[in-house]
């Protein structure tokens, strides 16, 4: 129970029992009161009426006793009148039988008027000639009572409503700072930092409200801070001061992260933009204008990446620029080739250049390393010299590509007929309990062989067929979980921001979710960080969407963007997974273990959890619960398994 209910039933009852108190004290005065005035003026009608019989007693006429008894009973004051004489016989009787009109029978029951009964010697001289002996009536005193009884009760109940009222006003003015505080300590919980504009007046509750704007403002100030702090460093250890794109450091950090996410099958490209004769620029222009050169190629590539939603790009040194396009295959190689030599050739123009850079490109999938991959991409460059000026050329010795006909064909006729396969692996707790498991997907071609998913899943964004691919994967997860709860527990399906983004795939979830009531604490998502960046306000409106159907949302390869801390403010997600670039061989990069330990602080004081994919070895696990990461991911830990 509330503090206010608690304070409302306390004063309520106080009242409840002070009026009955009033009530039945003025009541029995009242009643005291008429009992004692009945019986005074029923005596001292006696004495005058006693006197006034003597004479008429005396001469013994009895018709003028008779009639004048007549005349004073029959005003209805009297129960009974008796006139005897003074050895006792009686002359004159009268009894009044007449019910009490207008009082109810439950009152005269309840409160019993006690009617006296007096008597009166009637003289003449020192002679005694009769006994006069009245019983008064009491239907007058009751009927008086029952008026003064109900007007005591209206007025004390108008009396109790009004006081309850004003105290119940007081109260909620009182308490009201209290509703304020724990709205305050939710939102605080629910990573957001709000401070009352308004003070209450009262001492205790002012302490209070000052207190916790006090504990908000330093907690958004220590948060910040550190935040602040931690992309400081993560900048300057991975940033280009220059360019302000990613440097070489990073680069390395995430192409070994895409090599090694065996789960996914990854496939994708590397490309490399190198300069020519840069030197000669900068001896014939001054190096302010080389300077800016490079900053104007550095613009030019981060234009072209910010075409594919999972592209990067880097500087590698001095006069080498690179760009990552995980998923991608031959053919959407070749139209970032194109791209770029185009925005090449322009870039020299304006800056009356004639060879300005050539452009590499080198495919890679599951399984290569990072030298046989830089090693193809020199050879593409070493090709695009050949071919003409800002030319671009791609290695095409391994490349399995599909035209984007094919790909539709047979990613329509999976989806059709169902014949995507889920596989899962665990992600474990401290306890070293699975928490969930991440559902991945894989198709097989027409000759039965498993095609990677990163190529399928890229091409299905650009064919348009994501939603619907999302839909199926999320259809055959709640099959698994409600065919078998107890082998399943808990499954998260990987989402593509182009599904998230769209209206009616989120219509589609809330109703899926509303058939499903049972579903909402079975069945999580993941979305990339680098998915929910550009899309930042659809990305908030599904968070709270998932919420209020109790599921939750983990944001995956979480440090892959300079602004990721920034995002963790913004979005009220429950999981954060740590690149997996970050975690490998974890226990000898002393500077990844600083920015996951400072990750891990922010995090857990915004209320997320951590998990670390990508875990090998148990170096690797024990260095990283150092860090305080205890939920994990990984080969080491288990292996995908196909659900069925």
């Amino acid at each position: 129970m509330t503090l206010s209910k608690q304070l409302i039933a306390l004063i309520s009852g106080m009242f409840l029992l002070i009026f009955i108190g009033t009530f039945w004290i003025s009541v029995e005065n009242t009643r005291s009161y008429l009992m004692l005035q009945l019986e005074t003026q029923t005596q001292n009608i006696a004495d005058s009426f006693g006197l006034s019989l003597a004479s008429h007693m005396q001469r013994k006429d009895i018709a003028a006793v008779d009639t004048m008894v007549n005349a004073a009973f029959d005003s209805g004051y009297y129960k009974s009148l008796t006139l005897s004489d003074i050895s006792g016989k009686i002359i004159i009787e009268r009894d009044n039988t007449s019910k009490i009109e207008g009082v109810p029978a439950w009152f005269i029951q309840r409160l019993t008027l006690e009617t006296p009964q007096v008597e009166s010697i009637i003289t003449t001289g020192w002679m005694q000639t009769g006994r006069l002996t009245i019983v008064a009536h009491p239907g007058l005193a009751y009927k008086k009572l029952w008026q003064t009884t109900q007007q005591t009760f209206w007025w004390s109940v108008m009396a109790f409503v009004a006081s309850l009222g004003a105290v119940l006003l007081l109260l909620r003015t009182i308490l009201h700072p209290l509703k304020a505080v724990e709205q305050q300590a939710l939102a605080i919980c629910d990573r957001e930092f709000p401070v009352q504009e308004q003070i209450p007046r009262t001492r205790e509750l002012k302490r209070v409200v000052l207190a916790m704007n006090n504990m908000s403002e330093k907690l958004r100030d220590f948060i910040h801070k550190l935040s602040d702090r931690a992309e400081k460093m993560h900048k300057e250890a991975h940033e280009d001061a220059l360019t302000g794109l990613r440097n070489r450091r990073a680069f390395n950090t995430m192409l070994e992260s895409i090599l090694h996410a065996r789960e996914e099958g990854m496939v994708g490209s590397l490309v490399i933009v190198r300069m020519s004769a840069f030197a000669d620029y900068n001896k014939q222009h001054g190096i302010q204008a080389g300077n800016e050169l490079l900053v104007d190629i550095a613009k030019k590539l981060h234009e072209i990446s910010m075409q594919y939603s999972t592209a990067e790009v880097f500087r590698m040194s001095g006069t080498d620029f690179s760009m990552l396009l995980p998923k991608t295959d031959l053919v959407l190689a070749d139209e970032v080739g194109r791209s770029l030599s185009d925005a090449m050739n322009a870039l020299a123009i304006t800056h009356n250049i004639e060879e300005l850079a050539h452009i590499g490109i080198a495919l890679f999938k599951d399984g290569y390393q990072m030298s046989e991959i830089l090693s193809d991409a020199d050879a593409a460059l070493a090709s695009a010299r050949y071919m003409g000026v800002n030319s671009y050329a791609v290695q095409r010795k391994k490349s399995e590509a599909l035209g984007n006909d094919a790909w539709k064909k047979l990613i329509e006729s999976s989806l059709s007929h169902k014949k995507i396969e889920l596989l899962g692996q665990p992600v474990f707790n401290k306890l070293g309990e699975v928490l969930y498991k991440e559902v991945f997907i894989r198709i097989r071609d027409e000759f039965g062989e498993a095609i990677a998913p990163g190529v399928f899943v890229s091409m299905a964004d650009r064919l348009a067929l994501s939603e619907q691919l999302d839909k199926l994967v999320i259809m055959q997860a709640t099959e698994l979980i409600e065919k078998n709860t107890t082998v399943y527990g808990v499954l998260a399906v990987n989402l593509s921001v182009y599904s998230i983004s769209k209206p009616s795939f989120r219509n589609w979830l809330m109703q899926h979710f509303d058939k499903h009531s049972d579903l909402g604490n079975r069945l999580i998502f993941e979305v990339s960080e680098q998915g929910l960046m550009p899309h930042i306000e659809s990305a908030k409106n599904f968070v709270d969407l998932l919420h209020s159907k109790g599921s939750q949302i983990v944001m995956e390869n979480f440090g892959t963007r300079l602004s990721s801390f920034q995002t963790l403010h913004q979005l009220k997600v429950d999981f954060i997974k740590m690149s997996g670039g970050y975690t490998r061989d974890i226990a000898n990069h002393g500077d990844n273990r600083f920015f996951l330990q400072t990750v891990t602080d922010i995090a857990h004081g915004l209320g997320i959890k951590v998990i670390a994919e990508q875990v090998e070895t148990e170096g690797e696990a024990k260095a990283l619960e150092k860090t305080g990461i205890y939920v994990m991911q990984g080969y080491y830990l288990g292996v995908p398994e196909l659900l069925r």
